[in-house]
């Protein structure tokens, strides 16, 4: 008996840019130490800058990067704008990759036997 695949169409040249942008958004380590830190709930920029070590002027590129994205939000509180995570998807790709990363390592550590 045959397995029946599921035929899918080729993504436009235009689908495939914004799909690469969305990849290209989290190419950078600071905006992955951002979403890290998003992960525990609503921060703002200080508390990423205290949380992360680096500048604010870096920090707010990260975030506008990040939000133009797609994957994270933002609220006014007061004088203080929070951000938080846009829904899980990115967690889960994130750990996708890590557990690709965490077989790739185990797979080349040496198996010795006697």
């Amino acid at each position: 008996m045959r397995a029946t695949r599921q035929v899918q169409r080729k993504q436009s040249r235009a689908a495939l840019e914004k799909i690469a942008d969305s990849f290209r958004a989290l190419s950078e380590p600071t905006r992955l130490a951002i979403l890290q830190e998003l992960k525990s709930g609503s921060k703002t920029v200080n508390e990423l800058v205290e949380a992360i070590g680096t500048s604010q002027p870096n920090i707010s590129k990260q975030l506008r990067v990040l939000f133009e994205g797609g994957f994270i939000s933002r609220e006014q509180r007061g004088i203080f704008v929070h951000y938080q995570m846009q829904g899980d998807f990115v967690l889960r790709l994130c750990e996708l990759v890590c557990d690709r990363l965490n077989q790739q390592a185990r797979a080349s550590i040496p198996h010795y036997t006697i």
